[in-house]
This record gives structure tokens, sequence and C-alpha cells, in this order.
């Protein structure tokens, strides 16, 4: 046989092993991707389970605790261990019957049950600034809308005594970029945002914050306002 007849019937072999080849690399691109959106739903949906379930407990935890006699209860919402229940938070703009518990505290396994009180910032009513974080993907996605938060919008806490009311003075107005800033502008939330940590407050402040963008944490977003209406006022 013609040495050039037998090189033709040793190709197709090749040609098979190359096929084969593209056809498990082609499986395999298919099975990564199905298996990067099974832990998107999961993020998404599945741990929204755990978080309804956490905040039914966290809400007769809350109820519990306000129904008990005063001298039982805390001297101040800022002593309570991370991951109790602290208030309730209520935003209209993100619909009538939006209400998430807080718990005290931002830590991440805080933050998979609700929104989160930063320990170190003031309590609703205090002079400084109320500081909340919450998750804007997975968990209840909380703060899923985040972005839609506009100056002038209402921003509510109900704590033992009554329901604090903040009107926002500064927010991402309809813009998926706006407000964003790096992780680690932890200044947002000091007593006087902008101002040295030993600043002085004599604004009544609260400052929401969230990751940015809505499937990733490289950066945060915030929102922030001032105290319009409470007990006593």
């Amino acid at each position: 046989m013609p040495r050039r007849a037998r090189r033709r019937e040793q190709e197709p072999p090749r040609r098979g092993l190359l096929t084969a080849a593209v056809g498990v690399f082609g499986e395999l691109l298919l099975t990564a991707g199905a298996l990067v959106l099974l832990f998107v739903i999961y993020m998404v949906w599945g741990t929204g389970i755990q978080t309804a379930q956490a905040q039914d407990d966290l809400d007769q935890q809350l109820r519990q605790r306000w129904d008990a006699p005063a001298q039982s209860r805390p001297d101040e919402p800022s002593e309570l261990a991370d991951g109790e229940a602290y208030g309730i938070l209520r935003i209209p703009r993100f619909g009538d019957g939006y209400e998430k518990i807080i718990v005290q505290g931002v830590q991440p396994d805080d933050l998979e049950d609700g929104p989160g009180h930063y320990p170190d910032t003031a309590d609703p009513g205090e002079l400084g600034n109320v500081g909340i974080a919450a998750h804007r993907t997975g968990h209840g996605s909380p703060f899923s809308e985040f972005p839609e938060l506009h100056v002038g919008d209402r921003v509510e806490i109900e704590m033992a005594d009554g329901v604090y009311v903040y009107e926002l003075d500064d927010a991402p107005n309809g813009d998926d970029d706006g407000n964003k800033i790096e992780i680690s502008d932890t200044w947002v939330v000091d007593p006087v945002p902008g101002e040295p940590e030993d600043a002085e407050p004599t604004e009544r402040r609260i400052t929401l914050t969230t990751c940015w963008p809505l499937l990733g944490s490289s950066h945060r977003m915030y929102a922030t306002g001032t105290l319009i209406s409470g007990p006593g006022s």
C-alpha cells in the first residue's frame, strides 16, 4: 500500500481522539455551569428559608422581651448580646409590608438572620449615628432594592419604647453605583460621619449599609439620614 494512503488511514483515529477530548471538555463546562447555577439559586433562595425561620424566632424573642416587666429588660439595647433580637426595621420604599427584625451585631452569623445593628454605634433616638447593615443578596435579601432608596425616604425603627422615624438626606437615588464606597470606608458609621471618631455628635442620625454589586461584595453602598420623630419628641 502506498505511504500516502497509509497516512490517510491513520488520520481518522487522531480526529476521533480530538473530538472525544472536546466532548469531555464541553461536558465539564456544562457541569461547572450547572454547579454555579445551583450555587446562585441556593444563595438567592435557599438561604432565605433559614433566614425566614430565624426571623420568626427573633420576632417571638422580641415580643416576649417587650411584654416582660420593664425591670427585667436590659438597661440599654446596646447591652444585648450579638445575635439577639434588637428592634424592628421598616422601610416604606421597599413596600408597605416591609418589616424585618434587626439583630444585634454585624458579623456574618448575625447577618444571616436579618439586618444587624453595629454594636459600637448609637441606639435609636440617641445623639450620634445608628448603624444598620444587611445583605443585598441571599439570606432573605433584605436590602436587595437598596439602590432605589431616595433622599426624603423614611426609615422606621421600632424599639420597646416606640417608633423612631428617620428621613434620608443622602441616598443612591436609583443609581446602581450610587453611594458606592470601599469596604474599608467605615467612616460612614462613625458618630459624626466624615469627622474624627472622637468628634462630639450634635445630630441624631442613621446610616444603612449593604454590599455592592448585587451578586458580590467587593464594595459597599450606604444611605444616611436624620431623626424627624420619636418617643418623647
